[in-house]
């Protein structure tokens, strides 16, 4: 594709207000902070840990998308702002650990934010709706299975637990189908972050959880001799009505 095509459009990306969008990126901070001081790194662990799960989805897709604004380069600002919060959670980790629940809840904010920003931007660009939706879920949980794979361990949504990356492909689906459908950027973006609040929120409700193993061999081994031995036994009647 070429590349002035790119950038003009590029420029149709849907805004998000500035509050708004650092606040996702804030939130993904603490959250890859607190998620240090409890793994019980040092101050520099902890900080790359902030800063792998805010900007690390968002570094992962403008760096596949060859995009020119990298977020990550094109805030310096918001840079000084998650040290500082990553310094504070480090030094005051008693306050921010109290905060389980309002926490959660911003979590989940913050990566139906990021779904959105990640599929507004492929859409910008003009890819299929697939990167679209793809790109969307790589930036909502990028961050957070890169923090966990600096650390040691597998990415959380490997695991068997309520919807979170499930949430974030459904967003991105709702995202993509309104706006590839003519329907305004705008409601395209609330549709996509109602959509991954409502299955995160019905999830954790109804505790709808992805599996960890599923083995449909003996069904389908069982529906096949099922079907085998009723065709046998067609064929077996049809013989005899013959003679």
């Amino acid at each position: 594709m070429d590349a002035s095509l790119l950038v003009g459009q590029a420029s149709t990306v849907l805004t998000v207000p500035v509050v708004i969008d650092y606040a996702s990126v804030v939130v993904g901070v603490l959250t890859g902070a607190l998620f240090g001081c409890r793994r019980k790194l040092d101050v520099v662990g902890v900080t790359v840990a902030g800063f792998l799960t805010g900007f690390g989805g968002g570094i992962v897709r403008d760096l596949l998308l060859g995009a020119q604004d990298v977020y990550f380069m094109s805030h310096p600002d918001l840079i000084w702002v998650s040290f500082a919060i990553c310094l504070l959670t480090f030094y005051f980790r008693g306050i921010f650990l109290d905060l389980n629940r309002s926490i959660l809840l911003a979590d989940t904010l913050s990566v139906a934010l990021f779904a959105l920003a990640g599929s507004s931007k492929t859409f910008a660009f003009g890819l299929d709706p697939l990167y679209v939706v793809i790109m969307g879920v790589i930036t909502a949980v990028g961050g957070g299975a890169l923090r966990d794979s600096f650390s040691g361990i597998t990415p959380a949504i490997f695991h068997g637990s309520n919807y979170y990356a499930m949430a974030c492909l459904g967003g991105s689906c709702a995202f993509a189908a309104l706006a590839f459908s003519g329907v305004n950027l705008v409601v395209a973006g609330f549709a996509c972050v109602f959509a991954v609040l409502l299955l995160r929120y019905l999830s954790i409700r109804f505790d709808w959880r992805t599996r960890e193993e599923a083995d449909f061999t003996p069904r389908v081994a069982q529906a096949a001799r099922t079907m085998r031995q009723r065709l046998r036994t067609r064929s077996r009647s049809r013989s005899r009505r013959r003679r």
